[in-house]
């Protein structure tokens, strides 16, 4: 069946793609005026329609005629050049194929082609599905090394969410033998012991470094939080989470040449970074293969301030403190912590949260690099005399402490011992403290009143204690005791009657120990 969009590529009229002007080195360039670090290309969209010359029967791609060319080798290729990271979105959803809306023939989903029930479809269906395998095992073994994977659209017929068709796309580590839609061999892999590899399963074997974002049913690397709405709230912890907006009317090309304003953007921009996250911004090229003029002009000139407050962002983590919603956040690295002052901020003073001890070394305008007046009283900076006229839609100011702003982990490696152990999952006190959240301590009944313990192996000076829980958005409840002799605990913390549903909890206290203790106190399972 010949499917109306096809005639976007093969029908010499006004609107045909024809990628004339396709120059990715200029995409590249365009990237690094933005100040980007890595660019995504979509490499195939829900029409179906792939950028390199997919070797699948049914496939439609560039390599036909009349376009004969392959866009992916070039971008990988003019990306790698520029020193950015190459990522590439690819899109299982295929509106070409009948079997997308109808999978177990049985039931055909209202759909804008005219297709309706046929068994036929289920076979249709599988044929789709081995081109997806197909695609993917192309795009992770025939361009060199790829940083990231963006998929999108995992659904069926249009209905329900990625982790609903996760039974037919199979998108994890392996596929089961049984399933409905089998995948041929010629399409699909194995593992070493001939065991047959899902989605993932497959872009791993190639491409064991690359990151992945949760679409398309799999858990992923990363969170997504799309769209236009503007972040709001505490930082994001656990999962890195990368915001996606588009700068245009649509996420592909649209006529109608809107261009989201320098405000908006910015505030998108700035809220993200405030709350951890990275940034992912949308540009839709035109049929030529030109990004718009308005587009790129808002990207250069959100450069623009990458290139004089870039310091405050690249490299840094949200935080140490929570943002204002509308008013100011935070970012940070080493020892200096940055200031963003968001235009529903008023006033060219601002004072920070405590810093307790540590000693302020500099105050300073960002963007001109100027030092700042301030004093400190309480351990809170009060900070005056502060431009905010030349870059009101994000003041940027640095404070540079004599220590790091983020305390180190001096828990790491070192001796620690537990009421009970789950050994028979090796979830053993050690766990607790080698340094990876992917690992855990766990006590063998899973009951309240349990404790780990960790010895410093001297007295040292704390600041307090940051602890990841196994699960997110669930209630631990603990308290916290020091000790320097082994026998006489100190309360150092109380959370037995905290309502904090965040995986990562920091308590900040002052005091000298060798010796840290947690008991808990509450869990979801005990009712406490």
């Amino acid at each position: 069946m010949r499917h109306a969009a096809i005639a976007y590529v093969t029908d010499a009229t006004s609107q045909q793609f024809t990628a004339d002007a396709y120059d990715p080195a200029a995409w590249a360039q365009l990237a690094k005026d933005f100040g980007a670090k890595y660019v995504t290309l979509t490499t195939r969209h829900h029409d179906g329609f792939a950028l390199w010359p997919l070797n699948h029967p049914s496939s439609w791609n560039s390599g036909q005629a009349p376009l004969s060319r392959d866009f992916v080798k070039d971008y990988v290729a003019a990306v790698r050049a520029a020193g950015l990271k190459v990522g590439l979105y690819y899109s299982p959803i295929n509106w070409r194929y009948p079997g997308y809306y109808d999978v177990y023939g049985t039931n055909c989903a209202t759909n804008p082609w005219g297709y309706t029930t046929d068994p036929a479809h289920k076979e249709n269906a599988r044929i789709m599905k081995t081109e997806v395998y197909e695609s993917i095992k192309e795009l992770v073994t025939q361009y060199g090394t790829i940083d990231d994977l963006w998929w999108d659209g995992g659904w069926l017929a249009e209905k329900g969410s990625d982790a609903d068709a996760a039974f037919f796309w199979e998108p994890g580590q392996y596929r089961d033998p049984a399933n409905q839609w089998p995948v041929d061999s010629v399409y699909g892999e194995t593992d070493a012991s001939g065991k047959p590899l899902g989605l993932m399963g497959m872009v791993r074997k190639h491409q064991p470094d690359i990151v992945a974002n949760p679409r398309s049913g799999w858990m992923g690397d990363y969170g997504n939080e799309e769209g236009s709405s503007v972040p709001s709230g505490a930082i994001r912890s656990g999962k890195l989470v990368e915001k996606v907006f588009t700068v245009g009317s649509t996420w592909g090309y649209n006529s109608d040449g809107k261009v989201m304003g320098y405000g908006t953007a910015m505030s998108l921009l700035v809220n993200s970074w405030v709350r951890n996250m990275t940034v992912m911004v949308n540009v839709g090229p035109d049929r030529h293969g030109t990004v718009p003029s308005g587009q790129a002009a808002l990207l250069r000139q959100i450069g623009a301030f990458m290139t004089a407050c870039g310091q405050s962002v690249y490299g840094t983590r949200g935080g140490p403190w929570h943002p204002v919603d509308g008013q100011y956040g935070f970012t940070s690295k080493d020892s200096t912590f940055y200031v963003h002052l968001l235009p529903g901020y008023s006033g060219t003073t601002f004072t920070t949260p405590s810093i307790g001890d540590a000693q302020v070394t500099r105050v300073f305008d960002v963007r001109s690099g100027n030092s700042l007046s301030y004093t400190v009283s309480d351990g809170k900076i009060a900070i005056t005399g502060i431009d905010r006229t030349s870059h009101p839609q994000d003041s940027v100011v640095g404070v540079t402490l004599d220590r790091t702003v983020q305390p180190s982990d001096i828990a790491v490696g070192k001796t620690a011992t537990a009421s009970s152990e789950e050994t028979t999952k090796g979830n053993t006190a050690a766990k607790a403290v080698d340094g990876s959240t992917a690992t855990r301590w766990c006590a063998a009944n899973g009951n309240t009143g349990h404790w780990l313990k960790v010895d410093l192996g001297s007295t040292r000076s704390l600041t307090g204690t940051r602890i990841a829980w196994e699960l997110d958005n669930t209630n631990y409840r603990y308290k916290i005791e020091g000790s320097t002799d082994n026998t006489t605990w100190t309360l150092l913390a109380d959370r037995t009657a905290t309502t904090s549903t965040s995986q990562v909890q920091v308590a900040q206290f002052r005091a000298q120990a060798r010796y840290v203790r947690v008991t808990v106190t509450g869990t979801p399972e005990s009712g406490l």
